[in-house]
C-alpha cells in the first residue's frame, strides 16, 4: 500500500516532465499534417520527413544538379522542396521564373524569413539584400543607385578604366597570380566607389573582408545548414551547438568592420558612397548597422560578379580556342593595335559585346539566382498553390543549359546573341542578374566592368592552358567548377602571352601611367580584418 501511495504521489511530478514533451510531439505531429495537406496543392517534389523535410534528401554539394535531376524525374519546371516545415519552390525555367518574378513583381518583390543570411547575421532588419519589400527597402534602393545605378556608373570610368589597365600589366608580369590580380582589380574598383581608397594588395583588410563576404552566399544553398530547417538551434547555448554561437558571432564581426571602414571612408578626400551614408545618420534616416550592409553588400556584390565571371571567361577562352580568333579579328579591325580598346569602342565591337553575354550565361556566378523571392500573398501559377512566404529561386544552371533557348549549351558560343531574333523573356538574353525589381543593384558597374577588361584582356593577350611536365598543352574540363553558389572554375593554370611586342609595350607603358593617376585614391586602411571563427 505504501509502494502504491508513493507511485501515486510522484504522478503529478511525472506528468510535469512528460508534458511539455508531449506537447512538442503533438504540435510536430499537427504541423506535419498541415505540411502534407499543404503539398497536395503545390508543385510536385519529394515526400518530405516530420521536423526537417528534404534536409537531409538533398544532394550535396553541387545541390542544383539534383534540383536539375527532380525537374526532369517530375517532368515539371516547378519543384517543392521543404525546409522543414517551409516550402521552397525552384522554377528551372527561364519564361515560368519570369512570368512570376517579373510580370507578377508586386506580389513577388519581397523577401522570406531567412536564418542562415537574415537572423544569424542581425540582418533581417537592416541589410537591403533580405528586407522585405517595403519603404525601408525602397529607401535603401535608392541610395543603392546613387552609387551604382545605370547613371552613376559613369562617373566611375576613370579610375575604374585604370584599374583595368593595372589588371592587364599584372597579367603581363605575374601571369601565375591571375586570380589574385582579377580580385584586387574588382575589389579596388568598389572600394573606391564606397570608400573613396583604392586596394593596392590583395592582403588589404578590405580585400580580404570581401572574399569572406563573397562565400556568405552560400547560406543560402538549401540542404547546407540544418538551421535553416529548425530556426530553434539559432538559440541553443555554444556548449550545445556551437555552429550557431560561431556564426552570430561571425556576423556581428563583419557588422562592426564595416561599420569602422565606412566611417573612415566618409573622412577620405575622395568622393564616396559612405560619405551620403554618414549624412544620413546624421540626418536621423539611417543607422550604423545600416550603412554597414549597405557598403558590404556593394562590396560583396561587386566582387562577385565581375572576379568570377572574368576567371569564367579565362577558363573559357582556354577552351574554345576559335571565339579568341574571332574576337581578334574585330578588334584589330575596329581598334587596331596602335591603342587598347576603350568605351568608345563598345557599339563597334559587337562580337565583345556577346562574349560578355555569353561568360554571363554560360556558367553564370550566382548559380541559384541569388537570394529567394518571397509572394506577400497566396498566389496560384499553373493551378498550383504557392503560400505566402515561400522561397522562391530559380535553378540556373536548368535555365541556362536549357537546349530549347541554348542548344548546345556547354559550347562556348557568342554567337547565339548574335541573333536578334532568337526569343528569351528578358532583353538581356540571359538571367545572370535575377528577376523583378529584386535583379542585382550591381549590374550596371560589372557590365560596364566586365566589356572592358574582356576587351582589353583579348586585344592584348592570347590566352592559352598551361603546358604539362611533357610540353603538351593541360586539357581543361568545361564542368570542373567549384561547389560554392559563386561559381567559379576550380583551380586552373593560363598562360598571357603577348600578341606582339608592341602590344607588350603598350600593357606596361597605359599600366604604369594608370598607376600614376590613381596616386590620389592611395591609402591605407586602419581598421583590421577581424579573426572570425571557422
Amino acid at each position: 500500500m505504501s509502494q502504491l501511495m508513493k507511485w501515486a504521489g510522484s504522478l503529478p511530478l511525472l506528468a510535469l516532465c512528460w508534458a511539455p514533451l508531449l506537447m512538442l510531439a503533438l504540435y510536430i505531429l499537427l504541423d506535419y499534417i498541415r505540411v502534407l495537406r499543404l503539398r497536395r496543392s503545390m508543385p510536385p517534389g519529394p515526400f518530405p520527413w516530420p521536423l526537417v523535410g528534404n534536409h537531409y534528401q538533398i544532394r550535396l554539394p553541387r545541390p542544383w544538379y539534383y534540383m536539375d535531376e527532380l525537374s526532369k524525374q517530375y517532368d515539371s519546371p516547378l519543384i517543392t522542396l521543404w525546409r522543414g516545415h517551409q516550402p521552397m519552390v525552384i522554377f528551372h525555367d527561364a519564361w515560368s521564373i519570369s512570368e512570376v518574378l517579373d510580370k507578377r513583381a508586386a506580389i513577388y518583390s519581397s523577401r522570406p524569413q531567412m536564418v542562415m543570411l537574415g537572423d544569424s547575421r542581425n540582418a533581417s532588419a537592416h541589410d537591403q539584400a533580405v528586407l522585405p519589400y517595403g519603404d525601408v527597402w525602397r529607401q535603401h534602393r535608392r541610395m543603392m543607385h546613387n552609387a551604382v545605378g545605370m547613371q552613376a556608373v559613369r562617373a566611375h570610368r576613370p579610375f575604374q578604366d585604370n584599374e583595368v589597365k593595372v589588371m592587364i600589366r599584372d597579367l603581363l608580369q605575374t601571369p601565375e597570380q591571375f586570380v589574385k590580380a582579377i580580385e584586387r582589380y574588382s575589389v579596388s574598383v568598389v572600394s573606391c566607389i564606397g570608400f573613396g581608397r583604392r586596394v593596392d594588395q590583395s592582403d588589404d583588410s578590405v580585400a580580404q573582408m570581401a572574399l569572406t563576404f563573397m562565400e556568405g552566399v552560400d547560406l543560402v544553398i538549401p540542404g547546407l545548414f540544418l538551421m535553416e530547417s529548425i530556426p530553434f538551434l539559432l538559440q541553443l547555448p555554444r556548449f550545445i551547438y556551437p555552429l550557431a554561437s560561431k556564426v552570430v558571432n561571425n556576423g556581428r564581426k563583419i557588422v562592426n568592420f564595416f561599420t569602422s571602414v565606412s566611417h573612415e571612408g566618409a573622412t577620405a578626400s575622395q568622393p564616396n558612397f559612405s560619405q551620403l551614408l554618414v549624412k544620413e545618420k546624421e540626418a536621423g534616416k539611417l543607422n550604423d548597422e545600416e550603412i554597414a550592409f549597405l557598403t558590404g553588400n556593394l562590396i560583396g556584390g561587386g566582387v562577385d560578379t565581375t572576379a568570377s565571371t572574368t576567371i569564367t571567361f579565362i577558363f573559357a577562352m582556354c577552351i574554345f580556342k576559335d571565339v579568341q580568333r574571332k574576337a581578334r579579328e574585330e578588334l584589330d579591325r575596329v581598334v587596331g593595335s596602335d591603342r587598347m580598346p576603350d568605351w568608345s569602342d563598345e557599339s563597334r565591337l559587337p562580337y565583345i559585346q556577346a562574349i560578355v553575354s555569353e561568360s554571363l550565361r554560360w556558367r553564370t556566378v550566382t548559380i541559384l539566382g541569388g537570394i529567394p523571392h518571397a509572394p506577400i500573398q497566396d498566389d496560384v501559377y499553373e493551378n498550383y498553390l504557392i503560400p505566402k512566404g515561400t522561397w522562391i529561386a530559380g535553378n540556373v544552371w536548368s535555365i541556362h543549359r536549357n537546349p530549347k533557348d541554348f542548344p548546345d549549351p556547354d559550347v562556348f558560343r557568342p554567337e547565339r546573341f548574335l541573333d536578334e531574333a532568337r526569343p528569351f523573356p528578358s532583353k538581356k538574353g540571359h538571367s545572370a542578374f535575377g528577376w523583378g525589381r529584386r535583379q542585382c543593384s550591381g549590374q550596371p558597374l560589372a557590365e560596364q566592368g566586365l566589356f572592358l577588361t574582356m576587351a582589353r584582356l583579348l586585344w592584348a593577350f592570347e590566352i592559352k592552358p598551361a603546358l604539362d611536365e611533357n610540353g603538351n598543352e593541360e586539357q581543361l574540363d568545361v564542368f570542373a567548377f567549384g561547389t560554392s553558389e559563386n561559381m567559379r572554375p576550380l583551380p586552373f593554370k593560363a598562360r598571357f602571352l603577348p600578341r606582339s611586342d608592341q602590344h607588350r609595350d603598350i600593357v606596361l607603358r597605359d599600366g604604369a601611367e594608370a598607376r600614376e593617376a590613381l596616386r590620389p585614391f592611395d591609402g591605407k586602411s586602419g581598421v583590421q580584418m577581424p579573426e572570425l571563427e571557422i
